[in-house]
C-alpha cells in the first residue's frame, strides 16, 4: 500500500502511540516488583486526573478546530484557547488537590500530601499540553505530529517504568509521570513564545465558549461511561479489584478509531452534489466492508485473550480477560452509524438526547448488575447502554427523517457477524473458561 502521511493518519498514529504506551506501562508494571495495591494506586492517579478534565477539554478542542483560520497569522485564536483551557485546568487542579488524599492509601504511595501535589501538578501541566499535537494539525505539520508523539511517549515509558523496574516504588513512578507532564508543558510554551502572538481577545473567548458549550455537554454525557463504571467498581471493591477492572476495561482501539474515522469521513458527502440515496448507499457499502475485517479481528482477540492477559501481565490479572472480552462486544454498536446521518443532516440535538438516555441506562444497569455479576456486570451494562443508544438513534432517524435502517446498514450481515461474535463469547466464557 502506498500511504501518504496526512494530518489524519498522523493524528491517528499519535493516538495509537498513546494507547500502546499505556498498554506497555501496564505490562511492565505487572511484571515488576510492584504489588497489586501499588498498581491500583497508579491506575487511580490516571483515572482521577482524566475524570475531572476529559469532557471540557474534548469540547474546547473540538470547538477550536472549526474556528481556526489559516489567515490568523498571529494565531490569536490558538492562544486564547490556551488561556481558556489553562483557567479551567487551574480550577480542576485545585479541586483535585483537596480530593486526592481520599483516594490514595498511605501504604501504596507513601505520604498522602505529596501525592496531592503530584496529582495537581500533573493535571495542571498535561491538560493544556494536549493542545500541542493540535497546533501541528492546524498548521498541517504531519511529520511533526508523529515525531512529537514518538519522543513524548518514549520519554513517558522511560520516566515511568525505570523506577518500577529498579524497584524504587510507585511514588517514584508517579514523580516520573509528573516530570513527563512538565516536559510536554514546556514544549507547548516553546511553541507559544516562538510562533504565537500572545494577545487576549474577549470576542474570541465569547465565540469559542458559545461554540464549545454544546460540545462539552455532549462529551460529558457520551464520554463519561468509563468513569461511571470506574466509580461504581471503586465504591464496591478495593484497589486490587479496581486494577483488575481497569486493565480489562479497554475497548479495542482499532475498532473505535476506524469506526469514528469512517463516520467523520462520510460527513462531507452530505454537502456534496450526490443525492441522499447515493450517500446512504455509500455508508451501507463501506460500513459492510469495514465489518469484514473488524468482526473477525475482534473474534480472534476474544479467543486468545485468556492466554494473552496472564502472559502480558501476570496471573493476578487473569480475570481482566473476561472484562476485556465483554468490551469487545461493543463492536456490535460501534459498527452502526445512525449518528452519521443525524450529524450530516444537522439534527445533532437528537444525538444529545440519546446520549443522556445512554448514560441513564448505563448507570442504572451498572448499579444493578454489579450486585450479582461483579465487575463483569458493570462491563455488560456498558455494552447494553451503547446498544440502547444506537437503537434509539436508528429509531429517531426513521421516525423523524423517514430513513429506515436498511437504507444505510447491511442489517442481515451485521446480525450474522454479531450473532457469531456472541456465540463465540458464550463458548469462550461459559464453556471453555
Amino acid at each position: 500500500m502506498k500511504l501518504k502521511l496526512t494530518t489524519v493518519y498522523s493524528l491517528q498514529a499519535f493516538q495509537l502511540m498513546r494507547y500502546a504506551t499505556m498498554i506497555l506501562i501496564g505490562v511492565f508494571m505487572a511484571k515488576s516488583s510492584l504489588g497489586m495495591e501499588a498498581i491500583g494506586a497508579y491506575e487511580q492517579f490516571m483515572f482521577l486526573a482524566g475524570s475531572v478534565s476529559f469532557f471540557w477539554l474534548t469540547g474546547l478542542i473540538r470547538g477550536l478546530l472549526p474556528l481556526y483560520r489559516e489567515t490568523d497569522s498571529d494565531d490569536v485564536r490558538f492562544f486564547n484557547a490556551f488561556l481558556l483551557i489553562s483557567v479551567l485546568t487551574l480550577l480542576s487542579s485545585l479541586v483535585i488537590f483537596f480530593l486526592a488524599e481520599m483516594w490514595f492509601p498511605q501504604q501504596a504511595v507513601g505520604d498522602g500530601f505529596s501525592v496531592r501535589w503530584m496529582l495537581a501538578i500533573y493535571l495542571f501541566c498535561t491538560v493544556p499540553a494536549g493542545l500541542t499535537e493540535y497546533y501541528f494539525l492546524l498548521k498541517k505539520k504531519s511529520a511533526r505530529i508523529v515525531v512529537y508523539g514518538a519522543v513524548s511517549y518514549v520519554l513517558m515509558l522511560g520516566l515511568v517504568l525505570t523506577p518500577a523496574v529498579l524497584g524504587w516504588g510507585i511514588g517514584s513512578c508517579l514523580k516520573g509521570l509528573v516530570v513527563w507532564a512538565i516536559f510536554r508543558y514546556l514544549v507547548l510554551w516553546f511553541i507559544l513564545l516562538r510562533y504565537v502572538r500572545l494577545k487576549f481577545s474577549a470576542a474570541y473567548q465569547r465565540e469559542h465558549i458559545g461554540v464549545s458549550v454544546p460540545l462539552i455537554l455532549s462529551a460529558l454525557v457520551s464520554g463519561s461511561a468509563q468513569y461511571v463504571d470506574g466509580f461504581i467498581v471503586r465504591s464496591q471493591y478495593d484497589e486490587s479489584v479496581f486494577a483488575i477492572f481497569r486493565f480489562g476495561a479497554r475497548e479495542f482501539p482499532i475498532v473505535l478509531l476506524l469506526a469514528n474515522a469512517f463516520s467523520n469521513a462520510m460527513l462531507p458527502t452530505f454537502a456534496s452534489t450526490d443525492s441522499l440515496e447515493t450517500v446512504l448507499e455509500k455508508i451501507k457499502k463501506e460500513s459492510t466492508r469495514l465489518s469484514h475485517y473488524l468482526f473477525p479481528l475482534s473474534g480472534l482477540l476474544l479467543v486468545t485473550s485468556h492466554m494473552l492477559f496472564p502472559l502480558l501481565f501476570n496471573q493476578n490479572f487473569a480475570e481482566s480477560a473476561s472484562v476485556f472480552n465483554i468490551y469487545l462486544l461493543l463492536i456490535t454498536s460501534r459498527m452502526l452509524f445512525p449518528q452519521t446521518i443525524l450529524i450530516g443532516l444537522k439534527r445533532t440535538s437528537l444525538i444529545a438526547w440519546a446520549s443522556i438516555g445512554e448514560l441513564l441506562v448505563n448507570v442504572t444497569l451498572s448499579v444493578w448488575f454489579v450486585q450479582f455479576a461483579g465487575i463483569q456486570g458493570v462491563a455488560f451494562a456498558t455494552v447494553l447502554a451503547y446498544l440502547f443508544e444506537k437503537g434509539l438513534l436508528a429509531m429517531l432517524v426513521e421516525s423523524r427523517l423517514n430513513i429506515p435502517v436498511t437504507k444505510y446498514q447491511n442489517i442481515s450481515r451485521h446480525l450474522i457477524y454479531s450473532l457469531f461474535l456472541l456465540s463465540l463469547f458464550y463458548i469462550v466464557e461459559f464453556v471453555i473458561y
